[in-house]
């Protein structure tokens, strides 16, 4: 049975990495996790770099946030981001993640989700 990485290892193997999409398992198994303070570089990445596989994990973040997001005012702007990158990764479960999202009682999860669906699907170019 394998040992679940730390939080530490996980963050210095992605560090030791170059940008790209070699980094994705790295950001959605971190993005699951607390004990660091990347959710929302790992939302922006995982957008940029767009992958299929990063869906459920940004979905997940977007209703489940983390304290230290609240306790700095940032959650909104989080769940905006978590919006924008499921807009960017343009699957057809990324729409049906944003349509949940859209349908959210909250007012502002509700917000972001119709704002994501706006823009769904989000083109992008690489440099």
């Amino acid at each position: 049975m394998d040992k679940q990485r730390s939080v530490e290892e996980l963050t210095d193997e992605l560090d030791a990495l170059q940008e790209g999409d070699a980094r994705a398992p790295f950001l959605i198994e971190l993005l699951g996790r607390a004990g660091h303070e990347r959710h929302e570089d790992i939302v922006f990445e995982l957008g940029l770099i767009g992958s299929p596989s990063a869906v459920s994990a940004i979905a997940r973040a977007a209703t489940s946030p983390y304290r230290y997001i609240e306790e700095w005012g940032n959650l909104h702007e989080f769940q905006r981001k978590c919006a924008y990158a499921l807009a960017r990764i343009a699957t057809h479960e990324s729409r049906v993640a944003l349509e949940q999202m859209a349908e959210s009682p909250d007012p502002h999860l509700h917000e972001y989700g119709l704002e994501g669906l706006e823009h769904w699907p989000l083109p992008f170019k690489r440099r």
